[in-house]
């Protein structure tokens, strides 16, 4: 009788990873903006986030998809030329910014519907060691139906992410 070998354990039991360690100060960091130019507050944060070490910078721009992903395809639902034009111009703005801090900037443009799920893909890919994203005052029914972006990040990547707080693009968003 010949044993077969066992199939690898998932779920409970199964070994994870060891975390991955992040270094103290940062020495990569993104900046994410959703649907906009980044707010003053992201670009001082990431400016005294990367500061002691001199960190590399990305700025992400991430133009929204709307709708749901049922596999039917509407052009209404994807960011048009103006969206993306305000877009590539608040991020153009903020790495100008930054450069003139006298830091490595590089700058990145991408749409997603599933905007945690993106941004923890770029994360992954380039190493990232922090991520600075805003975090818009909002009532609580849009906090409960939006979610909690900078905690999403943080449970796909398991980078540290600084969440900065802004006021509302919706002054009555009630």
């Amino acid at each position: 009788m010949s044993q077969r070998p066992r199939p690898p354990k998932t779920g409970r039991g199964a070994a994870k990873a060891a975390p991955r360690r992040f270094p103290d100060p940062p020495r990569r960091v993104l900046l994410v903006t959703v649907a906009h130019a980044p707010e003053p507050e992201l670009v001082q944060r990431t400016l005294e986030l990367a500061g002691p070490e001199h960190a590399k910078i990305t700025v992400l721009g991430v133009a929204k998809i709307y709708g749901t992903s049922l596999g039917l395809p509407h052009p209404g639902l994807q960011p048009n030329r103006i969206e993306w034009q305000i877009v590539r111009d608040g991020v153009e703005e903020a790495a100008d910014e930054l450069r003139a801090h006298g830091f490595e900037v590089r700058v990145g443009l991408t749409r997603a519907r599933n905007i945690p799920k993106m941004v923890a893909k770029w994360v992954q890919a380039r190493n990232f060691h922090a991520v600075v994203v805003s975090a818009p005052d909002k009532p609580r029914w849009r906090a409960l139906v939006e979610g909690d972006l900078a905690r999403e990040i943080t449970r796909r990547s398991g980078v540290p992410v600084q969440a900065v707080p802004v006021a509302s693009p919706h002054p009555k968003a009630v």
